[in-house]
């Protein structure tokens, strides 16, 4: 498992030191870096990003290749943009326990519940949630590198259901969902976008559940209705106030965080 974080001091003197408007990057695989490079392009509104790397509690692999990316980008926006565009350095900023919460501590009363259970789509309401109280204090954006379709492969944690979720708990929060990449079809156009080769699923950290929603044969298995169940009545209200807490408190614990979940259940 992946666990560290950029500490707090740097945090703060980093976002201190930076433009006000500067838009949060989701900062992991080629998608990401992608949408960064996307957003520059077509958003005139934003020319400073902050790359933030965070990882789930279900994480492993070499970090080195996030920097080496993160560096690789830098260059990139700067033999396209000069000094018009600039990233800004690459934070890590994760909450495992928040992953927990969410993801892990009720998945038997979830299927209990819901008939369907699916660590990635609240792994990746979780991506959103963290990265909210940094937002809030510099743009209010947040760039995301997710896509509805993956050369026609179904990514259960991307379906339009779901985005529209993650959508709308950063609007209940007054944050900008920036989604450049989000009717993207064809992994060839993201491998153009980024300007330099880098093969889908390499040089970032891999995840235990990877495909956890695939059949053998390597079809998606989700029933809508459930689906849309799961996120109407657990991962949007649980997401809201899970965020709701840690904007008060950003070093409530794992306690707290259950608790919150146990009144909804």
């Amino acid at each position: 498992m992946i666990h560290f974080n950029t500490g707090k001091e740097e945090l703060d003197r980093i976002i201190n030191s930076i433009p006000k408007d500067t838009a949060i990057g989701e900062f992991s695989g080629r998608d990401s870096v992608a949408a960064i490079i996307r957003a520059f392009e077509e958003r005139p509104d934003i020319n400073d990003v902050l790359p933030v790397a965070t990882f789930a509690g279900t994480e492993y692999g070499n970090v080195d290749d996030l920097f080496h990316n993160h560096e690789k980008l830098v260059e990139r926006m700067r033999d396209m943009f000069g000094e018009q565009k600039r990233i800004h350095p690459l934070v890590v900023h994760s909450n495992v326990e928040l992953w927990s919460a969410i993801n892990g501590r009720f998945v038997s009363k979830l299927v209990e519940k819901f008939g369907f259970y699916n660590p990635c789509i609240g792994c990746h309401a979780y991506l959103h949630i963290v990265r909210i109280p940094m937002a809030k204090r510099l743009g209010s954006k947040i760039i995301a590198g997710e896509r509805e379709l993956h050369d026609r492969r179904i990514k259960v944690n991307q379906l339009p259901q779901c985005l529209n979720t993650y959508r709308n708990i950063l609007e209940y929060f007054d944050i900008e969902l920036v989604e450049p990449l989000r009717r993207v079809l064809s992994s060839e156009e993201i491998e153009k976008i980024i300007g330099w080769e880098w093969k889908e699923s390499a040089k970032h950290p891999s995840c235990v559940y990877s495909s956890n929603y695939r059949d053998v044969d390597g079809k998606a298995m989700f029933d809508p209705h459930q689906l849309v169940k799961f996120l109407d009545e657990f991962v949007y209200p649980a997401s809201v106030e899970l965020t709701r807490l840690l904007l008060r408190d950003e070093n409530a614990g794992k306690e707290e965080m259950i608790k919150i979940i146990e009144a909804m259940l």
